[in-house]
């Protein structure tokens, strides 16, 4: 575990209700309608890539999800209730093969009319849509 994700997981992640009532002041978003979100979205287009920042960090992460984590983890051991907001560009590099990290980076595409039409399909949500990304939110 490096040391970033060991803070997060032994200091910051146990303050968690005290940062959102200090930093927001509105929540759009339960372990529910993560998981129904992620779920289908991924169910519906096998994989998709998101950016994600967390309450307590300014780091903004990648990744490719192409299934839902055990609730209630975002992504294990960061917990729905810790992500701010999530973003789904239209265009994103990855790797080529993740099993052969030596082919390296290449661009990708999502079609985010789809994706758009796909979350509207799934509830309500706190959303803002760009030419280029959506961006869901959790806390404002």
């Amino acid at each position: 575990m490096d040391a970033r994700l060991h803070d997060i997981v032994k200091n910051k992640s146990k303050n968690i209700e005290e940062i959102v009532r200090r930093n927001y002041s509105g929540s759009y978003l339960n372990n529910t309608k993560w998981y129904k979100l992620i779920d289908g979205l991924t169910i519906e287009f096998d994989e998709i890539y998101i950016k994600y920042k967390l309450v307590y960090d300014k780091i903004v992460e990648g990744y490719l999800f192409d299934s839902v984590d055990f609730k209630p983890y975002f992504l294990e051991p960061i917990k729905y209730k810790e992500v701010e907001w999530i973003e789904i560009p239209n265009e994103y590099e990855y790797w080529k093969n993740r099993d052969n990290l030596k082919a390296g980076k290449t661009f990708f595409r999502q079609d985010l009319k789809a994706i758009n039409t796909k979350i509207d399909k799934l509830g309500m949500f706190k959303i803002e849509k760009f030419s280029d990304k959506t961006k869901v939110y959790a806390y404002l």
